[in-house]
Order: C-alpha cells, then structure tokens, then sequence
C-alpha cells in the first residue's frame, strides 16, 4: 500500500509504503488481496495521530479465503508503529468460514458513543440464508485495536437487507453519516450482484441505524427506484459505494456508486 502525502495543488510531497516487508507492519501471505479496501479510522489511540483499517479479503488464516482486516497505528511520518489484525480468530470478532471473503472495511464513527471510532466490515461470500448473499460485521473498538463486540447484519437481520443468493451484499461499503438526523451514522452496502430487474444489475441498502449496531430500517436503491439509477444486466452497480459529503448543499450527504460493467460510451 502507498500512503502519500498531498499539498493544495494535488501534487504529492513524499510518498511511504506499506506492506509486508516494514517494520511493525502486516503479515501477509500470497493471494491475500491486502489493499482491497482502506479507511481511515481517525485517532484510535489518541497518540494524536490518525491510524488506518486496511482490508485483505483473501487471508487465509483461519481458513481458506475467510479474510482479515489490518488496523494499522501510524506515526507521523508515515510510517507503522503497530498493527492489529482482525480475523476470524479474534476475541469478541468476526465469525468466518472458507470463502466469506471478509475485510471491505469502512470507519462508521463513533456509533455507540464510547469516544472510540467504529468499524463496518464487510463478508460478501458469507451464506447465511443462501449461497453468497454475503453480510457485514460492525464492530464496536476499543482503543488498542481490539474489540469490545460485534454485531453481524445479514439477510435474517430485522429490518436488514433483503437478499437472495450470490448478491455478494458488502463488497462496496460506505459510512454516509447521520443521514436522517437522529444522531447516530448510517450506512451504505452495496449488493453488486442483486437480480432485481435483471441478471446482476446490482443494488445499494441504505440503513438506518442505532447506536447498538441493530437497524432501525433499511432502503434498497436498484434500478426500479424513482430517480435512481438507469441499469442494465451485467452493470454490476454496488460493486463501489463512497460518500461524497453535501455536494449540492442541501445539508444531506450524497452518495456515488461504482457500476463496474455499465456500457455507457461503449
């Protein structure tokens, strides 16, 4: 992974790697997919500077392509003074098995209102309910890097996603903030492989959430929602989920969606 740092013209002033090779830095073994997603989870330490969850879907540490997620306590400089790996052996954790494909991470803020940064972390090959409906994991942290519980969200979750198999719900994954006001962040999945409307046009679910990791309620946008997006089979539309702030100033946060098939232009 490249951490750079970047001045008010766009350029970058310096850049520093992160991978296996650093002090203090990840263990990593062939065909983990470190880097399949990074967040910044603020300062979780409260040494004053801002550390980073790095996602590795492919780890295999606890079974065949079960994931893992890397949080990272940097120094100001760039480089690592520690890291903690999260996987499916970790206390008060993730439970995983073979091919959950667990570490599209995300920060979501202080959920429960502790002073400590949460985490969302998606596992879109998990099968709860059917074959890779896939689900999410929001795991209250604690300022060492470990966790204080998690809560998993999946197809069964009351006022959760409705899934059906191989919707891969989790790979894109995005805190969007409070986005209806009630104090507490919500968020957004994406469930790139979703069959409404058609073969594999994808979705996002939109959740409401409370400050104990349940759902207060959840809004799916595909390609049948009223001003939403225009999908075609194949289109893939989720696979990529960000917050891009109040881009129009509305005082409500937007959001852009990764369709990693769409034909637009050719």
């Amino acid at each position: 992974m490249l951490a750079a740092g970047v001045v008010g013209d766009g350029s970058i002033d310096s850049t520093v790697t992160i991978d296996d090779r650093i002090t203090n830095g990840p263990t990593l073994s062939d065909d983990d997919y470190y880097t399949i997603s990074v967040t910044s989870i603020g300062d979780l330490d409260g040494d004053g500077v801002s550390d980073i969850a790095v996602g590795a879907d492919g780890d295999d540490g606890t079974g065949t392509d079960q994931g893992a997620v890397h949080i990272h306590f940097l120094n100001t400089d760039g480089s690592v003074d520690s890291t903690v790996e999260i996987n499916g052996s970790t206390t008060n954790g993730p439970t995983l098995s073979d091919n959950d494909y667990y570490g599209h991470v995300t920060s979501i803020g202080d959920l429960d209102g502790d002073g400590v940064s949460d985490l969302a972390v998606g596992a879109p090959g998990d099968d709860t309910g059917g074959d890779t409906r896939g689900a999410v994991y929001i795991h209250f942290m604690n300022t060492d890097g470990s966790i204080d519980s998690t809560v998993k969200i999946d197809d069964t979750t009351t006022n959760g996603p409705v899934l059906s198999d191989e919707d891969f719900y989790g790979f894109g994954i995005a805190s969007i903030g409070d986005l209806n006001g009630d104090g507490v962040s919500d968020l957004a999945v994406g469930a790139y492989d979703d069959d409404g409307g058609g073969t594999s046009r994808g979705a996002v679910h939109i959740h409401f959430m409370n400050t104990d990791g349940s759902i207060d309620s959840t809004v799916e946008i595909n390609g049948s929602t009223t001003n939403g997006p225009t999908l075609s089979d194949g289109d893939f539309y989720g696979i990529s989920v960000a917050s891009i702030g109040d881009l129009d100033g509305d005082g409500v946060s937007d959001l852009a969606v990764g369709a990693a098939s769409g034909d637009s232009g050719g």
